[in-house]
């Protein structure tokens, strides 16, 4: 007797084993999904729309690597072009030290909601509102967002809402955390790649091949 209840105890185990290891289905889609969804939110891969590039270039660096994005865009994409100009184009922001740079900067950090921080910049003739994709490519100036830059996403920005917005920083050789904090900052409902793309000066050369490992990162 105690033989027969010992094997119907084995028999038993093993069936609730097999029974443990059967997967509801139901669940499995959602791990499934889970997994899928874990890695982030889609939206580097995602459909970029309309693209705009806007970018404000002193020494011709950033307009140098604005025609390596244009020409580094997937086929089936295009992107319309806007240059951000200061109000007065002829001041030297190398003379003294880079101190009418540094002004520009100290003046913004230190009332930056306010639009009197901000220099004057020409009129844009296009709308960020028109676009769903837009790609700003700045200088850096004393470790912040160059002030023209600043001066348009100032006015922009809010218009930028939920936005995808791609950065991409040109600078001699400091890094560029100050730069993505004035942006998002600026634009602070948008919806900003996972990374952005730093091109110093050592690496200007090669921008052509920067910019397109970094479109193929973001999707584009």
């Amino acid at each position: 007797m105690k033989k027969i209840l010992t094997i119907c105890t084995i028999l038993l185990a093993g069936l609730f084993v097999v029974s443990c290891d059967k997967v509801n289905p139901e669940n499995q889609e959602e791990q499934n999904n889970e997994e899928q969804t874990e890695g982030g939110n889609g939206q580097d891969t995602a459909d970029p729309g309309k693209i705009l590039i806007a970018y404000y270039s002193y020494t011709g660096h950033s307009r140098e690597i604005v025609t390596a994005l244009t020409g580094n865009l997937a086929d089936d994409l295009t992107a319309d072009v806007l240059e951000i100009k200061a109000a007065d184009e002829n001041v030297d922001y190398n003379a003294n030290g880079y101190k009418a740079g540094s002004d520009l900067i100290n003046a913004i950090n230190a009332n930056p909601g306010k639009a009197s921080s901000y220099p004057g910049i020409k009129a844009v003739d296009k709308k960020a509102e028109d676009y769903d994709t837009i790609i700003i490519v700045t200088p850096l100036w004393h470790s912040r967002m160059a002030a023209i830059t600043q001066a348009y996403l100032f006015q922009e920005g809010a218009k930028m809402k939920g936005k995808k917005i791609g950065l991409v920083v040109s600078s001699h050789s400091s890094g560029i955390s100050g730069v993505e904090s004035d942006a998002k900052r600026l634009i602070p409902e948008g919806k900003f790649y996972s990374s952005s793309l730093w091109i110093s000066n050592a690496n200007h050369s090669k921008r052509a091949d920067l910019v397109k490992e970094w479109l193929k990162a973001i999707g584009h």
